[in-house]
């Protein structure tokens, strides 16, 4: 039998919760990733989990509990532990930031998310990924491999370097080198990379102060938004706020795209029926479409369209989101005391069985199905409720087309064996790379 997870340190308790009962800290690591899929198995959707740092931990595999703390009871619950090394990165960035100050920021960046706004960076998508397809297009002749993941991750950091400072990004990278591509070459997210990576404020405020000074016409990119953005009280944000804003941009826009468009290679790579019927639907278009309209009209790539959900859904980048409660509130027929952390992973939740048939089978077509998922919360990977992904219309535009420029161009072949190990830290990614044998079309 299941051992109770013991007390919460308050009159509310998580003594019927089952859970283990040895102390354990859920944190964004393959540890936690790998005991929590044992822990779905023995205790089901709803455990605690003892802690040395106080109240047990909540863990919530049931949609219907995340969509209470995600999205109706929103407003009970903050950003939970986890984020610690992000804060060292980004400062008080939307990813991070809290209470009344989120709210105003998020306000002033949303204007700049919209379709309408976005559909200004399709033209530079496209021919980004078309350098790209020219780039892999001799190891293709070589008959040399490619590893995808270096691919995908130089391709997504110019795009959102691009998006972001418009043609200033010609002055960032004038001598020959990118002072951002640090978030390509370290995989380590330590306090030395932290370190370097804080040094690049100032290079990015040097860029805030130089637009400031020209006051010229406004920029369509990123920074331009957020320069004439203003707050309800028709003020703008301060300088800092606008720097903190800008590299979160630029790390959540890049890594995130980058590691699904990695695991799309390999599950595309290794499935042939499925890349054959990409490669035919994409086939069928014009380019010059494509290049204007970023394939946003909803039937152009619909079975991609497809394909990147199942992807998303066995290999959300944000595996594990992270709540404290702000104060005693029920949570389905329990009452969660003020400071319990609670977990929601949308690796786990995309792959219940409960909500999904055959989970771990990838099979685009799922998304056809009216009964998958089994409730709307059993798919998120992007988050849900008011902090759900500011980013996700990009990064579906980005994903989109790099597979269908790709795609015309060449056939992959997977040269792995069985499933790339995968690193769980803040964001889901492949271990050792994706490395594809490709032939040009």
């Amino acid at each position: 039998m299941p051992e109770p997870a013991g007390r919460s340190g308050n009159h509310a308790t998580v003594r019927t919760l089952p859970g283990p009962a040895a102390p354990f800290e859920i944190a964004p690591n393959d540890a936690t990733r790998h005991q929590l899929l044992a822990w779905q198995r023995d205790y089901g959707d709803l455990f605690a989990v003892p802690s040395d740092r106080g109240p047990a931990h909540w863990v919530v595999n049931d949609p219907a509990l995340a969509q209470q703390i995600l999205v109706r009871r929103a407003q009970g619950y903050t950003k939970g532990m986890g984020l610690d090394r992000v804060k060292i990165l980004l400062g008080n960035g939307i990813m991070v930031s809290e209470g009344d100050f989120w709210a105003r920021q998020r306000r002033m960046m949303q204007p700049a998310f919209r379709p309408r706004s976005l559909a200004d960076f399709n033209a530079m998508i496209f021919e980004e990924n078309r350098a790209l397809a020219e780039r892999w297009a001799q190891p293709a002749a070589d008959g040399a491999p490619v590893e995808a993941e270096a691919g995908t991750s130089e391709l997504t950091l110019v795009i959102v370097l691009k998006s972001i400072f418009g043609a200033d990004y010609d002055r960032l990278v004038a001598d020959g080198e990118n002072p951002f591509a640090l978030l390509t070459e370290e995989p380590e997210r330590n306090l030395r990379f932290a370190a370097r990576f804080h040094r690049l404020k100032k290079t990015v405020g040097d860029i805030i102060e130089r637009r400031l000074a020209d006051n010229g016409e406004r920029a369509f990119d990123f920074l331009g938004h957020l320069l004439t953005a203003r707050d309800r009280d028709d003020q703008p944000m301060s300088r800092a706020a606008l720097i903190d804003e800008v590299m979160t941009l630029i790390v959540a826009g890049h890594e995130t795209t980058a590691s699904a468009l990695a695991f799309a290679w390999y599950l595309i790579a290794a499935h042939p029926d499925v890349c054959a019927t990409i490669q035919a639907e994409v086939d069928a278009l014009d380019e010059a479409t494509l290049r204007a309209s970023g394939g946003n009209d909803r039937e152009t790539l619909a079975y991609t369209d497809r394909v990147i959900a199942e992807v998303l859904r066995l290999y959300p980048p944000g595996w594990l989101l992270s709540r404290r409660a702000l104060v005693d509130q029920p949570l389905g027929e329990h009452t969660i005391a003020a400071g319990t952390q609670v977990f929601i992973s949308p690796y786990l939740l995309q792959r219940h069985a409960g909500y999904w048939h055959q989970p771990e089978r990838f099979d685009p077509d799922r998304f056809t199905h009216t009964n998958e998922p089994g409730h709307r919360l059993a798919y998120m990977p992007f988050a849900a409720g008011p902090r759900h992904c500011v980013g996700e219309h990009l990064a579906a535009t980005e994903m989109r087309l790099h597979l269908a420029i790709l795609l015309r161009r060449f056939t992959p072949t997977w040269l792995g064996k069985g499933e790339p190990a995968i690193e769980s830290a803040i964001n889901l990614r492949p271990a050792d790379g994706i490395y594809l044998q490709l032939t040009a079309r």
